[in-house]
């Protein structure tokens, strides 16, 4: 394990004794916050969680409990922050535990979280081929069969992995622009138009309302389960220009940008299809129109349709996310030598 500090655990060598490390200053500030963010899936977190915390969740008040959940991982982010200045390592989560706890629990932790991220991979491939097969019978009238798009996804995320984060990180921020760009379309429009058939109204926003609601603890749940995958800076340290500044400055942004993105999307998405009528909408067979709904209303439908396919690139930018970590915390073991290096 490579770290700046201390004493490490044991770490795969060259013959002149020197560890093996990533290749340093492949990867820059905005590089950083587009990996981490792209494991968040913004247009996936907002088209997938939002619906079911307003239906079976704490109601109107999910806007609220993304508000609570970003305060707290701020602060969980100071004291991650700081241990990312003083260690760095690709093996994230691994690394600390390893230098604070020893090789025997850092070792537990690293099998642990790269199980963790393996499984995440072949999950997003299913969510991607869903949406794919979805989409393409919609607008196209093709039935392509599922498994075609998993094997796309599974080449597209190997070619990005073996030329180097640097192109991952070129086709993320493509990938990641646009589908953030169609969800602050359907906000800002919200919010343009005077928020909705009811005007702007603050209890979606109101931290009281995120306990409230059918189970409050799961609306918080997936609240924080959006946020999923945005320790994984830390993975990127080694490649990084200026790790003690770059890894600190990319997790609070995550956390921070993503979470007032979250707030502001899904208050606009519930005023904009009224609140009383969010949760009907949120309950019904068809729980995206409340996205779906205010984006026609307030953009247009081919701002819908966009969204539509957005919804499939923003799984292929998770599932990339998630390989790429998955493959930083298997090179980390390998290093070890508990994996084959």
């Amino acid at each position: 394990m490579a770290v700046d500090e201390g004493v490490a655990p044991a770490a795969d060598v060259s013959e002149e004794g020197a560890v093996h490390r990533l290749k340093p200053n492949a990867i820059g500030l905005l590089g950083v916050v587009f990996m981490a963010v792209a494991t968040a899936a913004p247009i996936t977190a907002m088209t997938g969680n939002v619906p079911f915390m307003v239906s079976s969740g704490n109601g109107i008040g999910a806007p609220a409990s993304y508000l609570v959940a970003m305060v707290v991982l701020a602060i969980f982010s100071v004291g991650f922050t700081s241990m990312a200045k003083h260690i760095t390592s690709t093996g994230a989560f691994y690394g600390f535990i390893s230098y604070g706890l020893g090789r025997t629990v850092g070792l537990a932790s690293g099998m642990l979280a790269t199980f963790a991220y393996m499984v995440f991979e072949p999950a997003l491939i299913g969510i991607f081929s869903t949406f794919a097969t979805g989409t393409f019978k919609d607008q196209t009238g093709l039935d392509v069969p599922w498994w075609v798009f998993a094997i796309v996804m599974l080449a597209v995320n190997a070619t990005g992995t073996w030329f180097g984060v640097s192109v991952a990180e070129k086709l993320l921020v493509v990938l990641l622009g646009t589908e953030v760009t169609v969800l602050a379309a359907m906000a800002i429009s919200v919010a343009l138009h005077g928020g909705g058939p009811h005007g702007f109204t603050f209890g979606p926003v109101n931290p009281v309302n995120a306990f409230k609601g059918t189970s409050a603890g799961l609306g918080l749940f997936f609240a924080f389960w959006s946020w999923v995958g945005f320790e994984s800076t830390a993975m990127y340290g080694e490649e990084s220009r200026d790790p003690k500044k770059i890894i600190p400055k990319a997790t609070m942004i995550s956390v921070l940008g993503v979470g007032v993105f979250y707030v502001f999307v899904s208050w606009m998405a519930i005023i904009g299809n009224g609140e009383s009528e969010a949760v009907k909408v949120a309950s019904s067979a068809n729980p995206l129109a409340l996205f779906f709904n205010p984006t026609e209303h307030y953009v247009g439908h081919w701002a819908v349709d966009l969204m539509q396919w957005l919804m499939i690139t923003g799984s292929l930018a998770c599932g990339m996310a998630f390989h790429n970590c998955a493959s930083r915390y298997m090179y980390a073991l390998g290093r070890e030598g508990v994996l084959p290096p």
